[in-house]
């Protein structure tokens, strides 16, 4: 009896780590030659760009520069002047699902940042750095999908067709693009820039044959000198990108990230110079129909089944959903027109809740004003927000939060109203173990005495008719047939004839 399982190969990632955590950077720097002496910090504004990201066995470690520009008041003048000053950065996490070689989503955001003066000529400036990070874990299974031989000994095999989610590709791809942009007709002249800050915007992903078509945008807002006063101004910088992403993937949806490595805005005779580097990363998650095979057994003679169970993703879906943040901040000085509002994600917590998870968020504002007096002024504020998630029992979520659109602040009495949008977006996924046959050979021979040819059964609690017939050395259909059930389930306490197969 010359028998074969039939195997079928995944091949791709799995999920291994989903972590969001921050740290602090500091750094004393002296005031450039060519800038005056410092007598009033206004306010410092954040940027964070990844450089390289690294997975070692167990730990992940994130490189890049954080760059704090410190908007000051010089000794003898009133209108700001602007210092950046570039904090190299690298950030570690122990966690021991991190493996070598495995592909990493990544991003990092200036949650805050502020300075102070040790003197006239020398600044301790510190930031706050906000880490995502998704690890993926390469993977490959072997599935026994069929049993084929046993002609002629009345073989019966159990095969399940099921949904199996996995994610064949994560890639990645730098870019860069530039741009020239002038402030609007309305807004007036641009003569020194002070502050500048580029956030990513809405991004859209589809497949096209083996292309997976990234769009989005960059939303840059900018502060700038002109004449005698302070002026704002902000540019939406679309791209669009194309990443191969190997074989066309069927029922494919897309996890995207999008970080940026670097920004470089100058201004020139009027105009914003503009330079972007990003990184587009994205890992695809597929939806499969496999058969399994879970178990196996002859009528005509005897059969030794070897069984494990095998790991599969059943299911994973992926969602989103936007909440509102608001609060008064309240400040000490009254405001006259807001001139810069900044939204950072600081910390996203989750915990366990009754039909799923609860997430909460602390958000960072930063606002930068005109007092009523035309003086520079700054506030900062922390604010919740919330979300639950339905998740099914079984499941495993992952959650990343992150603000889109356009963060604003409004002049009211006792301060600044705030208002954002906050994205949650999860991935939702279960994992089951089912039982695969891995083997099977020739049992020993039966008694060869005399059979009884009908054998009256009991369905008893957890049993199916394939439990029943493989005991009795019958078949599911037989037993069907002699009961005229019209399924493959019987209820429990339910008397059956089985009747007797020799062959």
């Amino acid at each position: 009896m010359d028998m074969e399982l039939k195997r079928v190969t995944l091949e791709g990632y799995r999920p291994a780590a989903h972590t969001m955590f921050s740290q602090e950077e500091t750094l004393e720097s002296i005031v450039p030659d060519a800038f005056p002496d410092i007598a009033r910090v206004v306010s410092a504004a954040g940027k964070a760009f990844l450089k390289d990201k690294e997975l070692g066995e167990g730990v992940l470690r994130l490189t890049g520069t954080a760059k704090v520009t410190v908007l000051y008041i010089p000794e003898g003048e009133e209108l700001p002047r602007a210092l950046e000053v570039s904090i190299p950065f690298q950030c570690q996490r122990d966690d021991p699902r991190f493996h070598a070689g495995c592909p990493v989503m990544a991003d990092v955001q200036a949650v805050s940042a502020d300075a102070r003066t040790v003197n006239p000529r020398k600044l301790l400036a510190r930031v706050s750095i906000a880490v995502w990070a998704a690890a993926y874990d390469r993977e490959r299974r072997e599935l026994s999908a069929d049993l084929t031989g046993g002609e002629g000994e009345g073989l019966q095999k159990l095969i399940t067709p099921r949904k199996c989610c996995v994610i064949p590709d994560v890639v990645e791809k730098g870019f860069t693009f530039s741009d020239v942009l002038r402030p609007p007709a309305s807004r007036p002249e641009l003569e020194e820039l002070l502050l500048y800050r580029a956030e990513l915007g809405t991004s859209d992903a589809k497949f096209i044959g083996k292309k997976l078509v990234l769009k989005g945008d960059v939303q840059l807002s900018v502060v700038y000198r002109s004449g005698e006063g302070v002026c704002q101004a902000r540019f939406e910088l679309p791209y669009s990108q194309i990443l191969d992403v190997g074989e066309p993937p069927d029922e494919a949806e897309p996890e995207v990230a999008v970080a940026l490595k670097s920004v470089d805005c100058r201004a020139r005779e009027g105009e914003l110079e503009v330079a972007l580097e990003l990184l587009a990363q994205a890992a695809v998650w597929e939806c499969r129909s496999v058969s399994l095979i879970s178990d196996a057994y002859c009528v005509g003679r005897p059969l030794d089944v070897e069984r494990a169970p095998v790991r599969l993703c059943t299911m994973a879906e992926r969602s989103a959903r936007r909440e509102m943040g608001r609060k008064l901040c309240e400040s000490g000085i009254p405001a006259k027109q807001v001139l810069d509002c900044s939204a950072a994600v600081s910390s996203l917590t989750g915990t366990a809740a009754e039909g799923g998870m609860a997430y909460n968020a602390q958000v960072s504002v930063s606002i930068l004003y005109l007092s009523e007096d035309d003086a520079l002024c700054g506030v900062e504020a922390d604010i919740p927000v919330a979300c639950q998630v339905d998740v099914p029992e079984g499941c495993e979520c992952a959650c990343r939060c992150r603000p889109v659109g356009e963060c604003t602040a409004v002049p009211v009495t006792g301060g600044l109203e705030v208002r954002f949008e906050a994205e949650f977006a999860w991935g939702i996924t279960r994992e089951e173990q089912p039982a695969c046959v891995t083997g099977v050979k020739p049992g020993e021979a039966r008694d060869s005495g005399p059979r009884p040819s009908v054998v009256i059964r009991r369905v008893e609690r957890g049993e199916g008719l394939w439990d029943i017939a493989k005991s009795c050395g019958s078949t599911v259909d037989d037993i069907r047939c002699a009961n005229t059930l019209p399924g493959e389930e019987a209820a429990v306490g339910t008397l059956l004839l089985i009747p007797a197969r020799r062959s």
